[in-house]
């Protein structure tokens, strides 16, 4: 029988007895879940974690109020146990108006953040990274509350879990790492997982406590639980604690688990939770057979009715399958006075931008590789560590994934980060992170994540194919994410602290070429640039030249040419790419009746692409010839000077291509 020892001695009848009407709530609400599922009467999935009752609740039950839990699609008892409802539940599940992601979501994928519950989604263990970033920002500003973050043991094999373990460890974050280990992932037992005999013995490697609980035992989950939640609250950083249990169905409702053995699924039977938690209440005479039967009819009941109840409420309205993608900024926007002063370059307009910011809003904090006193590889970040302290300058260890999921949980608890990437080119292994949690939050829950994502992109310094790329049309693909590429060190800062202020995820693109490169005087004081608004370079009545970023020097290169030979061309600097100016766009095509796209990007499926194909489909009869792009090949950028010179546009292809047009 399980005894109360430790921090579960603490535990005074009522709250045992609420933890039993959780765990019960659980095993009936999720059996029958799946057995509505296996019947053909419930759209979507179930993951159920019948069997792993008694760690969902020992561990979500050890936080207070203003704690953070992050859980996986197996948690739905977690986020139950810290307060979600039933209906709330059941609303999600049938998809309808009212569920916490108004039918965009469906199952156990969601959240509700004002109850302190990170949201679910499939790639695991995603919500590691965002409830370290909550921690993070608990840390900063010194608040004794705590994240705990939940998955499987199968996701320990993962980076990002990893990543996520390690940076916490280093920072020494107020955060609690479960893992319920329910022997397999999926289908693949343990013995194929890991080559250890528990995960939590990985936590010698980070240099935090690790500790191993009989997952099945709701006291022994509580209090390992609660003496690490307290140990974090008190500054002493992450803890890992492993949960030995068994899922008692398949990895989801379409799984019958016939890869368990049947004397191994005895064996762990005899273990369940449910009957061993009753059999201690029994114990101390707080549960008898007619008690738990009036309890059990009681939930099934009040289950059925939220089920009859939540098939009839509205669904979402076909035109919401557009809305809500970006949370909307409400404060004014102030617009940009006459340059004044000194010329200054691209890279300083950066970095004025970054450390005015950080002195007018004390949320806004830098978090990236080799930020701190080195200044960032790029030096734009140079001063701000001595200025504003390792807690607004945070030195991260090389984990891009745990950077940006650190910063959306940040962003999740009211702070504002700047991901600072060495280069663009490595926001690959942060998509996840990217495209999964920040593109998708507010168009899911409602909840905003004002995060900015910046660092040096673009080729023309020879080097190379691992630091030279334009993400641009890779990046917009993706819904939710706002673009900005800025030419000239004006827009650079304009465009800086829109992005800041924003409240929605932004990748802000400094083309190094241009770090150092154009100078010019920007306007004083505080001024923003509305990002989705192009700006025209130059005008001219010939041709339209749309283009951003370095290309917008390239093609004012070759519009000086052009105009020796009277031919005018009027540039359109897009300045964002997602959202893109399309009124401009329109506007300059009407007026000139041709058009070139110019981008240092490759063409296959790029933003060339998409303003060629719109324009063509909405402008068609205001085009005199037919719409040229000036793009590289389809290929990776070369390194060699003759090779990088003939991938990249020159201002001689500008100039032919537009030479071509006008002679149509």
């Amino acid at each position: 029988m399980i005894e109360a020892k430790g921090h579960a001695a603490e535990l005074s009848e009522a709250q045992l007895l609420a933890m039993y009407e959780l765990v019960l709530t659980g095993r009936i609400l999720e059996t029958r879940l799946h057995t509505m599922y296996r019947g053909g009467r419930l759209a979507g999935a179930v993951y159920p974690g019948v069997g792993q009752e008694a760690a969902q609740v020992g561990f979500a039950y050890a936080l207070e109020d203003g704690d953070v839990f992050g859980p996986t699609h197996r948690d739905l008892l977690g986020q139950l146990t810290r307060g979600v409802t039933l209906e709330e539940t059941l609303l999600n599940f049938y998809g309808k108006a009212s569920a916490p992601t108004k039918g965009r979501d469906g199952n156990s994928h969601f959240n509700v953040l004002d109850k302190g519950t990170l949201m679910v989604i499939s790639p695991l263990p995603d919500a590691y990274p965002v409830a370290m970033g909550c921690a993070l920002a608990f840390h900063q500003r010194l608040e004794r509350r705590v994240a705990l973050a939940n998955c499987g043991e199968g996701a320990t094999a993962t980076g990002t879990w990893h990543e996520t373990v390690n940076m916490a460890a280093v920072l020494h974050l107020p955060i609690v790492f479960t893992v319920q280990n329910n022997q397999y992932a999926y289908s693949t037992p343990n013995e194929r997982e890991f080559n250890l005999s528990y995960v939590a013995h990985r936590a010698d490697g980070y240099g935090i406590p690790g500790v191993v609980v009989d997952g099945n035992d709701i006291l022994e989950c509580y209090s390992a639980a609660k003496e690490a939640v307290e140990r974090a609250r008190n500054g002493e950083g992450p803890t890992l604690i492993e949960a030995v249990t068994f899922r008692h169905f398949g990895h989801a409702g379409h799984d019958p688990a016939d890869y368990v053995k049947p004397d191994e699924r005895e064996e762990w039977m005899a273990k369940d939770p449910v009957p061993r938690f009753e059999e201690f209440l029994g114990s101390r005479g707080l549960l008898d057979e007619a008690r738990r039967a009036e309890l059990h009819e009681r939930i099934e009941q009040k289950i059925r009715k939220t089920i009859e109840w939540a098939q009839e409420q509205p669904d979402p309205a076909p035109d919401w399958v557009t809305a809500d993608l970006f949370a909307v900024r409400s404060k004014p926007i102030p617009a940009p006075t006459a340059p004044a002063g000194e010329p200054i370059t691209l890279l300083d307009a950066v970095a004025q931008g970054l450390d005015e910011e950080m002195e007018r809003d004390e949320r806004v904090f830098i978090l990236g590789e080799d930020v701190g006193p080195f200044g960032g590889a790029f030096k734009v970040t140079k001063g701000l560590f001595e200025k504003y302290g390792p807690s607004r300058v945070i030195d991260s260890p090389i984990a891009e994934t745990a950077i940006v999921g650190g910063a959306v949980g940040a962003a999740l608890m009211g702070q504002v980060p700047i991901v600072e990437l060495q280069y663009t080119d490595f926001i690959y292994p942060a998509m996840d992170q990217l495209v999964n949690e920040a593109a998708k939050y507010h168009w899911k829950t409602g909840d905003a994540v004002p995060i900015v994502i910046r660092g040096p992109s673009g080729g023309g310094l020879r080097a190379g194919p691992f630091h030279s790329i334009n993400p641009e049309g890779l990046l917009s693909h993706h819904p939710g994410l706002k673009i900005v590429v800025p030419s000239t060190p004006s827009a650079a800062k304009g465009l800086l602290l829109a992005a800041i202020r924003d409240p929605n995820p932004v990748v802000f693109l400094e083309h190094k070429k241009l770090y150092r490169s154009v100078k010019e005087p920007v306007p004083p004081g505080d001024y923003e640039i509305e990002i989705g608004k192009a700006r025209l370079a130059r005008e001219g009545d010939d041709v339209t030249i749309v283009t951003w970023g370095a290309m917008v020097h390239t093609s004012l290169e070759a519009a000086e040419r052009l105009a020796a030979e009277g031919i005018e061309a009027e540039i359109v600097d897009l300045q964002s790419v997602s959202p893109i100016d399309w009124d401009a766009i329109f506007a300059s095509v009407a007026k000139t009746s041709r058009l070139v796209v110019v981008q240092e990007d490759v063409p296959f499926s790029s933003i060339a692409s998409e303003v060629s194909a719109r324009v063509a489909a909405e402008a068609f009869w205001d085009l005199d010839a037919p719409i040229i792009r000036v793009t590289p090949p389809h290929t990776h950028i070369p390194f060699a000077a003759v090779l990088e010179d003939a991938f990249i546009p020159q201002a001689e292809d500008v100039f032919n291509a537009v030479r071509k047009l006008a002679d149509v």
